[in-house]
C-alpha cells in the first residue's frame, strides 16, 4: 500500500482535474438524456436526472470545479434549472388530478348499475396519462375501464332479462339474471330470480299447450286449435302465441278464400275464380293447391303459357298430368310424354299411346316440310324448320347431316353474293360463333382481311389480327393444306405460309399508322399479345384451349369467352404460367414485359384486381418488370412498391433474384447520402436477402452505430450488443468485423481506465492480461512504463515502486520491444 501512496501523490493533481472535467463534460449528455425522458413524457425520471446533474455543482464546490463551471458551463446549468421547474409543475398537474379521481373513487358505493363516478374518474387519470407516463397512472385508466365495463356488461344483461321478463319469457330472463350474477351479486337481482322461479310452471303450462295447438294445426283442426291457444293467451298473453294465433287466423282466412275460388270456378266465374285462389295463394303457408287450381283455371280458358307458370315447380301426379296436358295442347307432344312419363295412374297408359302416335306423325310433317323447303330453293326456311325438327325431337342424323351439308353450304354461299362486307362480316362471324370449325374460321379470316381493307379502321383491324391469329394457331389443321398432289411427299413449308400470312398482318397496321397514332399503338399489342401467344403454343401443340378441337389465342378466347364458356375445353399445362398468364386481363402487359417494352406494359396493367392464382402471378410478373423498369431508371423509391408486390414470385425465381441484385448493385453507385444509403440498403435487403444486400446493409449500419459511439449518443457496451446484431444479417462482413474489434478495444479500455482512476491495479493488470486486444495491452503496459518513467525523473518513489510498476508492464506484455530496454534494466525475466 506503500507504493500506492506515493503513486496517489503523482497522479492526484490530474485526477482532481480530470474528475471536474468528466464532471463538466457529462453534464450535457446527460441533460440529453433528461430532454429525451422528458419527450417521452417521462417527466420523473427527467427530474431525477436533472437534480443529479445540478447536485455536484450546488453549494461549496472546489476551486477546480468553480472554474470549470464558469468556464465550460456558463448559464447551461441554469437553463438546466428552468427545465426542472417545468417538468415539476407538470408532475404537480398530473399528480392534483390523479388525487382528484383518487378522491372520487373513494366516493363510489360500488353500485353496479352506476357509472357516473367511475367515468369522471377515468376522464381525470387519461387527462393525467395524457400530460406524462407513469405506472400508477397507467393501471388506474386500466382498472378503471375494466370496471365500467364489467359494469356496462352486468346492466345490458339486467335489462335483456328486464326485457325477457315483461315479454313472459321467463327462463330466458333466469339465465341473463344468472350471467348477471357470476358479474355482481346484487338483492334486485336475486329478488328477481326468486320472482321468476314462482312463474317458470306458468311458463312451461303455457308452451305445453302451445305444442298442442302446433299438432291441431298439422292435423287441419284450425277451429280446435285456435280456439285452445286464444285460452291459453288470456291468461299467458306472449308473443309467440299471438304470432300463431295470426298465423292460424290467416290460415282459416285463406281456406275461406279457396273455397270461395271453388265455388265460383264450379260456377263459371274463372276470372273471380283466380283472383280468390292468388289470394288465398299469398296467405296459406302451402300453396301448392293453389297453384293447381290457378293451372285449371289457365288451361279453362286456353291460356297455356300461364297455365304452365303456375304449375312450374309443383311437384306430385296431378301437376305432372296437368303439365303434360298443357304441352300437348301446344303441340309439344315429345314433352307431354315425358311429362305424363311420371304418372301412373291406369288411365293415363291410353293418353300416352295416342301422344307417342300423334308424334310420330308430327316428325313425320316436319320432316315433308323441310323436304319441300329445300327443293323449293327457301333454305332459309329449310334451315328454320331443321331447327324447329332438333329443338322437338332431339339429335337425329339425317336433319343434322342435311342441314350441315346441304342447307348451311347454300346459306353460307348466299351471304357472299353481297357486296356490303361490314354486313357480310358480321353474318360470317355469327356463323363461326355457332359452329366453330376450319372452314367457317377460314370463311372469318377472309371477310375480316376484306373488311380491313375497305375501311383501314383500328376496330375492323383488330378483329382481322384477332381471327388471322386462331388460323395461325390451327394451320397445321387447314383443309386446304392437306394432301397437295403436286408436292408429292414433300411437306408443306408451314414456316414460309406463316411468314407471308403475318406480313398482311404487318401491312394492314402500317396503314392505320398515319391515321391513329392510339390505335396503332393498340393494334400493336395486340399483334405483340397474339405473336407471343402463337409461339408458346407451338412448343404445347396439343395442351391448349380449344373449342370443337379449335385451338384459340387469348384475343379469340377472350372475345368470345361468355358465349363458349359453356364448351371451352383447357388442356394447358398447369406449370405453363407464361401463356396462361396471356389468357388473363393482364395478358397485354405480360407480352409488352417479355418482349422488352417494359414502360408500355405500365400503361397497359388493369387497374382490377386479380381472383384466381393464374392473375395473381401474372400481376406480380408485370410489377416486377415495373420494379426493373424503375431501378433502371434510377428511380428506386418508385421500385418499391411494384416490387414488393411482386416478391412472393421473385423468391421463387433465381433468375429474377439476380436480376434485381445487378440493378441495385448499379442504383447504389448512384447514390450519394448516407441516409438514402441506410434506407435503400434496407429496401434491398427485406427484399431479396441476398449477400450483396445483407453486406451492403451491415457495412452502412455499422457506420451509422460507429457515428453514433463517436458523438457519445450510444455507451461502448450499447453498441458493441447492437454490433452483434448487425452481425447476424452478415456474419463475415470485414466492417462489421473491424468495427467490433474497435468497440471491444473501446469498451475494455473505458473499464480498465476506471479501475485505474480508482487505484484499482492489480484488477486492471489482471483484466489486460486477459484480453484478447493487442492494443489494449500496450495501452495498459504503457500506462505503467511512463509511471515508471515519471516516477524515476521527479524520484517520487523507491525501487520497490518502481520495480513493482515494471513487473505491472512485463506481466501485461513481456515481448513489446519498445519495452525492452525497461525490462532489462530491471533485470525482469
Amino acid at each position: 500500500m506503500e507504493v500506492f501512496d506515493v503513486f496517489g501523490k503523482v497522479v492526484d493533481w490530474t485526477l482532481k482535474t480530470k474528475e471536474a472535467f468528466d464532471q463538466a463534460a457529462s453534464v450535457k449528455h446527460e441533460f440529453q438524456k433528461a430532454t429525451q425522458q422528458a419527450q417521452m413524457k417521462r417527466f420523473r425520471e427527467a427530474v431525477k436526472i436533472a437534480e443529479e446533474i445540478l447536485a455536484p455543482w450546488a453549494g461549496k464546490i472546489s476551486l477546480s470545479q468553480q472554474w470549470v463551471k464558469q468556464v465550460f458551463l456558463g448559464d447551461f446549468l441554469e437553463q438546466v434549472k428552468v427545465k426542472l421547474c417545468e417538468w415539476r409543475q407538470v408532475i404537480n398537474e398530473a399528480d392534483s388530478l390523479v388525487h382528484h379521481a383518487d378522491s372520487l373513487l373513494e366516493t363510489d358505493a360500488a353500485n353496479p348499475l352506476q357509472t357516473q363516478v367511475l367515468i369522471e374518474a377515468l376522464a381525470l387519470f387519461q387527462k393525467s396519462n395524457s400530460l406524462m407516463c407513469d405506472r400508477y397512472f397507467i393501471h388506474s385508466v386500466s382498472k378503471c375501464e375494466l370496471e365500467i365495463l364489467k359494469r356496462q356488461k352486468f346492466q345490458a344483461l339486467v335489462g335483456i332479462a328486464e326485457e325477457y321478463t315483461q315479454s313472459l319469457w321467463f327462463q330466458a330472463a333466469i339465465k341473463k339474471y344468472l350471467e348477471a350474477q357470476e358479474l355482481y351479486q346484487t338483492i334486485t337481482v336475486q329478488r328477481a330470480l326468486e320472482f321468476l322461479a314462482s312463474q317458470v310452471k306458468r311458463e312451461e303450462a303455457y308452451e305445453a299447450i302451445l305444442k298442442k295447438v302446433t299438432v291441431a294445426s298439422l292435423q287441419g283442426r284450425l277451429g280446435s286449435a285456435t280456439a285452445l291457444l286464444k285460452s291459453a293467451l288470456t291468461n299467458f298473453p306472449r308473443s309467440d302465441g299471438l304470432e300463431l294465433l295470426k298465423q292460424l287466423q290467416r290460415t282459416v282466412e285463406g281456406k275461406i278464400q279457396f273455397l270461395l275460388g271453388l265455388t265460383a270456378e264450379k260456377a263459371g266465374n274463372l276470372q273471380e275464380a283466380a283472383s280468390l285462389y292468388k289470394v288465398a295463394q299469398a296467405i296459406l303457408p302451402d300453396p301448392t293447391e293453389c297453384k293447381i287450381r290457378l293451372g285449371l283455371v289457365a288451361l279453362k280458358t286456353q291460356d297455356w303459357a300461364i297455365a304452365l307458370s303456375h304449375l312450374k315447380g309443383v311437384s306430385g301426379e296431378q301437376a305432372a298430368y296437368l303439365q303434360g296436358f298443357t304441352y300437348a295442347q301446344q303441340g309439344n307432344l315429345q314433352q307431354a310424354y315425358l311429362e305424363w312419363q311420371s304418372v301412373s295412374h291406369p288411365d293415363i297408359e291410353l293418353n300416352r299411346l295416342i301422344l307417342k302416335t300423334m308424334s310420330q306423325q308430327q316428325r313425320l310433317r316436319l320432316l315433308q316440310n323441310i323436304e319441300q323447303c329445300v327443293q323449293s330453293g327457301n333454305f332459309k326456311a329449310a334451315q328454320a324448320a331443321s331447327l324447329q325438327f332438333l329443338q322437338k325431337f332431339g339429335s337425329d342424323k339425317l336433319v343434322e347431316d342435311n342441314l350441315k351439308e346441304h342447307i348451311q353450304p347454300h346459306l353460307d354461299a348466299a351471304v357472299w353474293q353481297n357486296t356490303d362486307w361490314e354486313m357480310i362480316v358480321a353474318r360470317v362471324e355469327e356463323i363461326w360463333i355457332s359452329q366453330p370449325d376450319m372452314i367457317t374460321l377460314h370463311n372469318w379470316v377472309v371477310a375480316t382481311y376484306y373488311y380491313a381493307l375497305e375501311t383501314h379502321s383500328g376496330a375492323s383491324i383488330q378483329n382481322f389480327i384477332i381471327a388471322l391469329s386462331t388460323a395461325l394457331a390451327n394451320l397445321t389443321h387447314a383443309p386446304a393444306l392437306q394432301n397437295i398432289p403436286w408436292l408429292g411427299t414433300k411437306p408443306v413449308d408451314l414456316e414460309s405460309i406463316c411468314f407471308g400470312l403475318k406480313r398482311r398482318i404487318e401491312e394492314a397496321i402500317e396503314r392505320c399508322k398515319d391515321k391513329d397514332i392510339n390505335d396503332y399503338l393498340q393494334l400493336r399489342d395486340l399483334q405483340r399479345l397474339e405473336y407471343l401467344s402463337l409461339h408458346l403454343m407451338k412448343t404445347q401443340p396439343n395442351r391448349n384451349i380449344k373449342i370443337n378441337n379449335i385451338r384459340l389465342p387469348p384475343s379469340c378466347y377472350n372475345k368470345y369467352f361468355n358465349r363458349w364458356q359453356e364448351n371451352l375445353v383447357d388442356v394447358i399445362e398447369p406449370n405453363q404460367n407464361i401463356l396462361r398468364s396471356l389468357y388473363t386481363p393482364w395478358g397485354l402487359a405480360v407480352a409488352a414485359c417479355l418482349e422488352g417494352d417494359k414502360q408500355r406494359a405500365i400503361q397497359l396493367k388493369p387497374i382490377v384486381k386479380p381472383q384466381t392464382s393464374i392473375e395473381f402471378f401474372a400481376e406480380q410478373l408485370v410489377a416486377y418488370h415495373e420494379g426493373c423498369y424503375q431501378l433502371v431508371q434510377q428511380k428506386w423509391r418508385e421500385a418499391m412498391i411494384p416490387l414488393k408486390q411482386a416478391s412472393t414470385e421473385i423468391k421463387a425465381s433465381v433468375v429474377w433474384q439476380q436480376e434485381i441484385d445487378r440493378l441495385c448493385s448499379i442504383q447504389r453507385q448512384e447514390i450519394s447520402q448516407f441516409k438514402e444509403h441506410l434506407e435503400f440498403s434496407q429496401f434491398w435487403y427485406n427484399l431479396l436477402g441476398s449477400q450483396s444486400a445483407r453486406s451492403y446493409l451491415a457495412e452502412y449500419k455499422a457506420e451509422q452505430l460507429w457515428m453514433n459511439l463517436a458523438n457519445q449518443h450510444i455507451s461502448p457496451l450499447k453498441a458493441l450488443q447492437e454490433l452483434q446484431n448487425i452481425k447476424q444479417i452478415d456474419e463475415l462482413n470485414p466492417v462489421v468485423l473491424d468495427f467490433l474489434e474497435k468497440v471491444g478495444f473501446f469498451q475494455e479500455m473505458e473499464i480498465i481506465e476506471m479501475l485505474l482512476e480508482n487505484n484499482k491495479f492489480e484488477e486492471a493488470v489482471s483484466l489486460a492480461k486477459k484480453s484478447n486486444h493487442k492494443r489494449v495491452k500496450f495501452k495498459v503496459a504503457e500506462f505503467f512504463v511512463q509511471i515508471l518513467a515519471n516516477t524515476v525523473e521527479r524520484r517520487l518513489g523507491d525501487l520497490q515502486m518502481i520495480h513493482k510498476l515494471g513487473r505491472f508492464a512485463y506481466e501485461i506484455c513481456p515481448n513489446e520491444p519498445a519495452f525492452q530496454e525497461v525490462y532489462r534494466s530491471l533485470k525482469l525475466r
